[in-house]
């Protein structure tokens, strides 16, 4: 589908948003095991956040040229 770039980043924004929500969480709120769970699980939507954001500029640039 050829959607803008807006739309294709939504999920990671979302994604960061509730990643520095589940950080600040861990660390602030909840401390020790608990808080370290909550650090592993930002750490991995970390990870596929960056992960979106690559996939939507590159659709982006695909879309560019097939024009």
């Amino acid at each position: 589908m050829n959607f803008s770039l807006l739309v294709r980043i939504i999920p990671g924004v979302l994604t960061v948003i509730v990643v520095l929500i589940l950080f600040y969480m861990g660390v602030v709120n909840i401390r020790g095991v608990e808080g370290g769970a909550y650090g592993m699980l930002a750490f991995f939507l970390i990870i596929f956040a960056i992960t979106s954001f690559i996939i939507a500029k590159k659709a982006l640039k695909q879309v560019k040229y097939d024009l």
